[in-house]
């Protein structure tokens, strides 16, 4: 069909139009649902992350945990029984799906989370995914592989072949280009900031 409220119905496996509603959730009655076009939505949870910000100490130790424990930035698991969404086009969110996200084309929310995104995302508070192939631009970017560029304050991921630019850059393994002022990678690794640490040395300016 053309058009569907959201989340969408369970009849439905496939718009190929405009979507607009409240966002997607998981459900074990549907596996998958694709949306063809523009995809608008008013999560009323997404309006509450201000409020949220108060969790992010938690947040970040939790981050920190699995970051020690598996090597990784963000934990990704996969459960047969959650709603995987397709979106090949152009999504407008408060943010937050709260399932299992793929997307193909233009993203702009306040704070969303994907499992692959390839495209462009622009984000107000942050962004997170398993796998970007494109850029994102938000205050925080989260990926645990990088295939393009991450623009923002804060920056970490487990394996970066691109370019991070922000402030504070993290990557485990650093296979292309970290700009920012503080520039930290558990490999080598070409290293422009103020201050430069990688598994080989600690430098000014230029590490590699």
């Amino acid at each position: 069909q053309i058009f569907s409220l959201s989340p969408i119905s369970k009849k439905v496996n496939k718009v190929n139009g405009l979507v607009i509603g409240v966002g997607y959730y998981d459900t074990d009655k549907i596996k998958k649902q694709t949306i063809n076009g523009i995809s608008l939505d008013v999560n009323p949870i997404g309006l509450a992350i201000p409020f949220g910000l108060f969790y992010v100490p938690e947040l970040i130790k939790e981050r920190n945990k699995n970051r020690q424990l598996f090597d990784s930035i963000l934990s990704f698991k996969e459960n047969k029984y959650r709603t995987k969404i397709q979106v090949n086009g152009l999504n407008i969110s408060t943010g937050m799906f709260y399932t299992a996200v793929s997307q193909n084309g233009l993203n702009v929310s306040l704070l969303n989370r994907f499992t692959d995104f390839n495209g462009l995302t622009i984000n107000g508070i942050g962004f997170q995914a398993n796998e970007l192939n494109g850029l994102t631009i938000a205050i925080y970017n989260g990926v645990n592989i990088i295939n393009g560029v991450s623009l923002g304050v804060f920056n970490e991921s487990t394996n970066l072949n691109g370019l991070s630019v922000g402030v504070y850059n993290y990557a485990v393994k650093n296979s292309g280009i970290q700009i920012g002022v503080f520039n930290i990678s558990k490999s080598k690794g070409l290293q422009l900031g103020i201050w430069n640490i990688n598994s080989k040395r600690s430098m000014p300016f230029i590490n590699w």
